[in-house]
């Protein structure tokens, strides 16, 4: 086991092997990771030490970037490639996963998608310039060819009182010369619009998904280390009961050759032998099968882990196990308080209530108050003063809508509708949490139980098979019984492995039903 692993944060143009020279003499890493121009080198085994180190390449060129202060080295335990096998420990397996898994970076895309949504909602409150132009030209019957074209600059802005201001400064050619001005107007909601929480809808909504995209984004890391703990135990898993079959074809072999050799001194009969052969093709089947189950769960692991397909790797995760006590009420209690997925759906509630109230204030008619100013003046040419003798202001009440207002006020009914179904899927949700559990916890108790069944039978059969090797040895019995209890034991030690399999596993799977796997960031919680 390595005790110290240095990570060079750094840029270069290509991954490949790189050496990291220091104080000590030469130490190989390997490029694992690169995002953008950013690459981590990893597995540099070194004391780290010295106060500076110089990465170079295969070539001995030096990389960008490559003498650095000691402040840049991590310490902390990293990838490490010996000899192009990738090893994995379950902690380095998970930290990997964390970063580099797909699914967990495409959450992390919804959450930056969402966080633009924000920016682009928020926007409609900010100051804005607009400029304008127009260029044309018209043609009259009795007063010819006249050009137009004219230029402005609108400044306006929008409050969260549905209140709306502009100012446009303006420029335009006109027959008499050129006519400059100032148009001011000011928009003032009197029935629909008034209601500063209608006006934020966008922003709310953004806030919302955001949330939303956040406490996805934690459930999806959750379940990624949940994952990732699987399949790294299935590895292990399938790693063993190859080792297992490998031990039994190795017995029965030494088996069928005993067998065969009493045959011929007429102390076993050829049905000993079929036997002993019929039993060893088993376990070269079981043994053929496990091997190819062996490498799908690498190759499952690789695309957990976003490795290569061809990259080599080793798993290194312990067997051990620590039990659970825990009682159900005290374990459901723990997840009502921990669960994000109750956060989200209280938050669900949430957001269907104010859809409603938006809803209901849709269904007033629309009245908007009106007021505008305009001060202008004409000049012959672009050099004369203008003065802006002309004031022109006008009020006006403004209205486009239909008062009966049908469809807003069916909009409203299916908002009440939602609010009740948010309300079912909230306590839904709390059903669900207990029950899984509750699942879990039972799940647990039974791997428990299975672990020490099985260990009671692998006792069983192994004094059985060292019984009935000791009678065919000495001519006392055929070998049906060694068969048998070849059998029983590859079979049981099969099981065992699966149930210490299945009792690890579930120590994480207990830990996500109660949220407490991972530490909760604050600005979901």
């Amino acid at each position: 086991m390595w005790n110290h692993s240095c990570v060079y944060l750094g840029l270069a143009n290509d991954l490949g092997k790189v050496v990291a020279r220091g104080g000590h003499g030469e130490y190989h890493c390997h490029l694992m990771v690169r995002t953008g121009v950013t690459i981590f080198l990893i597995g540099c085994i070194a004391s780290c030490t010295q106060n500076q180190l110089t990465v170079v390449d295969a070539d001995n060129n030096p990389l960008i970037g490559s003498s650095f202060q000691h402040t840049q080295l991590l310490t902390e335990d990293v990838l490490v490639v010996i000899d192009e096998v990738l090893v994995l420990t379950l902690d380095r397996a998970i930290d990997r996963a964390l970063v580099a898994n797909r699914g967990l970076i495409a959450a992390g895309d919804q959450v930056d998608s969402s966080r633009l949504s924000l920016v682009a909602a928020e926007s409609q409150f900010e100051l804005k310039f607009r400029p304008n132009a127009n260029v044309g030209f018209g043609k009259h019957s009795s007063n010819g060819t006249n050009e137009e074209y004219g230029a402005g600059l609108t400044i306006d802005k929008r409050f969260e009182t549905g209140t709306s201001v502009a100012v446009t400064p303006r420029l335009d050619k006109v027959s008499g010369g050129y006519q400059s001005g100032v148009d001011v107007t000011l928009s003032q909601p009197l029935l629909l619009g008034t209601d500063r929480e209608y006006n934020m809808a966008g922003v709310d909504s953004a806030e919302f998904s955001g949330r939303s995209a956040n406490r996805s984004l934690f459930l999806t890391r959750v379940n990624t280390v949940v994952s990732t703990v699987m399949l790294m135990y299935r590895v292990v898993q399938q790693r063993e009961v190859v080792a297992l079959n490998i031990e039994s074809t190795k017995r029965l072999k030494h088996l069928v050759v005993g067998t065969l050799a009493k045959e011929k001194i007429g102390l076993a009969t050829s049905i000993d032998t079929l036997r002993g052969e019929l039993q060893l093709r088993h376990a070269q089947d079981a043994l053929a099968g496990a091997k190819e189950s062996f490498g799908d769960a690498l190759d499952d692991l690789r695309v957990q882990l976003s490795l290569p397909m061809d990259q080599p790797i080793q798993v290194e995760a312990p067997l051990v196990y620590t039990l659970v006590e825990m009682d159900e009420n005290t374990a459901v209690q723990i997840a009502m308080e921990s669960r994000v997925e109750l956060a989200q759906a209280a938050d669900n509630f949430e957001e269907s209530q104010r859809f409603s109230r938006i809803a209901k204030h849709r269904t007033l008619p629309s009245l908007d108050l009106v007021f505008g100013y305009s001060q202008a003046g004409v000049n012959e040419n672009l050099l004369n003063d203008f003065g802006l003798d002309d004031h022109v202001w006008n009020v006006n009440l403004v209205t486009s809508t239909d008062f009966a207002r049908t469809a807003e006020k069916a909009a409203y009914e299916q908002s009440l509708l939602g609010i009740r179904s948010a309300q079912r899927s909230m306590e839904l949700q709390r059903d669900d949490i207990a029950r899984q559990v509750k699942r879990d916890l039972r799940n647990l108790r039974r791997a428990q139980k299975q672990i020490t069944i099985q260990e009671e039978q692998i006792i069983n059969s192994e004094k059985q098979m060292r019984l009935a090797k000791i009678k065919f040895d000495h001519g006392l019995a055929g070998n049906f019984d060694l068969v048998e209890a070849e059998a029983d034991l590859r079979q049981a030690e099969t099981k065992l492995v699966s149930s210490v399999v299945n009792y690890i596993v579930g120590t994480y799977q207990i830990r996500q039903s109660l949220g407490t796997l991972l530490q909760e960031p604050e600005f979901i919680q």
